[in-house]
């Protein structure tokens, strides 16, 4: 994959460590995202990890790294951003769940955008929602993609924060309001991408809204998200998005 703007949606796969990096690299894997179930929805990893996981997959694939459900803390944040930057990840992904207002969603993006051109041009943000902000007072997803946009973010996310049982992203958000947050991402210029505990009959449902991304984690695993990465059910998801998303290419 060539650009952010893959010309089929890509399948984002997380792992949490580089044995884990060299199973999904078995399959077709687009993206290599590297996150910390143990720290939430989009847990940081330590840099260590990311450093071990970027030196086992290839210069051809991008490595993303999560920087956590960032609080309202934009220092912290723009530290973190770098920190994860430096170690090898060339995709930052910060969770807008402490920001309550867009003032503040976009006072912590801008620290984070203009930290990553200073120290870091070549590297690209993105700015994850949360299909499930309603339940916790964060931004509803769908004002997101603009405020994305304004402070020079690459792509936006939409994920859940809650990954208890029945907190799959299409229980909690519908099929309308997830076509209109690509439709925004599109509108802004932005790459978009889904996630939130996905599952493998997610993907038909999923596709035909042209996301450029698919990332997932539970789906994964023997035991879900915080369990073993199974080179099975990689394989399997791998299969699944490529051979359905050679036929939405076609409709």
């Amino acid at each position: 994959m060539n650009s952010l703007f893959p010309d089929r949606t890509a399948f984002l796969a997380s792992v949490v460590s580089k044995e884990e990096a060299i199973v999904a690299l078995k399959a077709h894997i687009d993206v290599v995202d590297v996150k910390n179930p143990a720290e939430g929805a989009l847990g940081a990893a330590l840099p260590e990890t990311i450093s071990e996981i970027r030196g086992v997959v290839p210069k051809t694939i991008p490595v993303s790294a999560a920087i956590g459900d960032m609080p309202y803390l934009p220092g912290t944040a723009a530290l973190a951003a770098i920190g994860a930057a430096q170690a090898g990840a060339s995709i930052i992904k910060v969770g807008l769940y402490g920001a309550k207002t867009p003032d503040e969603v976009l006072k912590l993006l801008f620290s984070v955008s203009t930290a990553l051109k200073k120290y870091c041009p070549e590297f690209s943000l993105v700015v994850g929602a949360y299909a499930d902000a309603q339940f916790f007072g964060g931004i509803d997803f769908l004002a997101v993609p603009s405020m994305a946009a304004e402070a020079k973010a690459a792509g936006c996310l939409l994920d859940t924060f809650d990954k208890s049982f029945g907190h799959n992203l299409l229980e909690i958000a519908s099929m309308e309001g997830v076509r209109d947050f690509v439709s925004a991402c599109r509108k802004w210029g932005l790459f978009s991408a889904l996630a939130g505990s996905l599952k493998l009959e997610d993907i038909p449902l999923l596709l035909p809204l042209k996301p450029d991304y698919l990332g997932f984690r539970g789906a994964l695993c023997e035991g879900g998200r915080s369990g073993k990465l199974s080179s099975r059910k990689v394989l399997e998801i791998s299969s699944l998005i490529a051979g359905e998303s050679s036929t939405c290419r076609r409709c």
